[in-house]
């Protein structure tokens, strides 16, 4: 049986990008269960971004664990570690969190806090769920100017961008380009424009429930201001949740997720796996390029849950017919039941 492990989240960008914005969002949204723990790595001696995100919740299942001995990326192997693994396994809470939350300093490289908690996924209870980057639109040129190879290693990193501050570009033009730009720094990133970092937080962690969901039904769509029809649907991510009531062909299914890499931000379900004599439920979990899954024990009330995946990105991705097809695709081929004494076909 495989470990539970905590799924970390590092919200990384450039200082003044809104960061900090888009955490006291995500720890004060009333549709996230309140088991998130955070880790704040701010500048200087007295740091104060804890202190605002922590200002956002009075639930006690919520933890913020200042790091102020320099930037997180210098101390991977000590206190960012200790920390981790102290939040991980609930050190001093009610229960373990059910998310952490990683912001690096501005100055922090995306690659390498992603790195460090692959490192420490290995044999500690937490792995890298998705890195997301929030991009300040307004003075994202200045910024690369400045700092291109910090810059761009905390775009090129990115599972998500958010890019911010759209109300201070407001030109159409300005912000395609901008956005044509970061996707060839990021070409398997997706990009949501945001205003003041709001974004459905829910969707953004993937805190859907497997068990109670309805598969007929969708979670609604992230809010956003109000579009005109030639402007892009771009402020907000939604999901599609689809039943898989057949068993699939393993290799086939993971040739489709890494496919839709380019268009969706988040895949994850429960789905039947066809074995030779038999079938496996599997959760499945796909973030980016990274694809991972893990057998469900019998014990597990996981095993119980409809058969579906749930896929979220930008509305548009989410083309219901394209999808049902894909999965039709990929269903597993019924292996025909030998009778007693019946030759088997050569």
């Amino acid at each position: 049986m495989t470990p539970h492990k905590v799924p970390v989240t590092v919200i990384s960008g450039f200082l003044g990008s809104g960061k900090t914005t888009l955490l006291r969002r995500l720890v004060s949204d009333p549709s996230l269960p309140h088991k998130l723990a955070v880790i704040v790595n701010d500048l200087g001696e007295l740091g104060l971004d804890h202190e605002l995100i922590a200002a956002e919740s009075d639930t006690p299942t919520l933890r913020v664990t200042e790091l102020t001995s320099g930037c997180v990326c210098c101390t991977l192997k000590s206190e960012l570690g200790e920390a981790l693994l102290s939040l991980a396994r609930g050190e001093g809470l009610d229960r373990p969190p059910a998310h952490i939350l990683i912001e690096p300093s501005g100055i922090a490289k995306a690659s390498e806090v992603s790195f460090a908690i692959g490192a420490l996924s290995f044999d500690g209870p937490v792995e890298c769920d998705a890195v997301v980057t929030v991009v300040d639109l307004h003075n994202a040129e200045r910024a690369h100017r400045e700092h291109p190879e910090l810059f761009e290693d905390q775009v090129r990193f990115a599972d998500l961008l958010l890019l911010n501050k759209v109300d201070l570009e407001p030109d159409l033009a300005t912000q395609q380009r901008l956005a044509a730009w970061l996707q060839a720094l990021a070409p398997r990133a997706q990009q949501i424009f945001t205003c003041q970092a709001e974004v459905d937080a829910r969707l953004l962690l993937g805190q859907l429930d497997l068990l109670a969901q309805s598969p007929s039904r969708q979670p609604p769509p992230a809010p956003h201001p109000p579009t005109h029809a030639h402007r892009p649907e771009a402020h907000g991510i939604a999901a599609r949740t689809l039943p898989v009531p057949f068993a699939i062909d393993w290799p086939a299914l993971e040739d489709l997720l890494d496919s839709l890499a380019d268009h969706i931000f988040r895949i994850k379900g429960i789905v039947d796996r066809q074995d030779e004599a038999a079938t496996t439920p599997l959760l499945v979990q796909a973030v980016g390029d990274r694809i991972d899954w893990q057998e469900l024990p019998p014990d597990s009330p996981l095993t119980q849950a409809p058969r579906r995946l749930i896929f979220i990105g930008e509305p548009q991705a989410l083309d219901e017919p394209t999808l049902r097809q894909a999965l039709q695709n990929v269903a597993a081929t019924p292996k025909p039941r030998l009778l007693p004494n019946q030759p088997v076909e050569k």
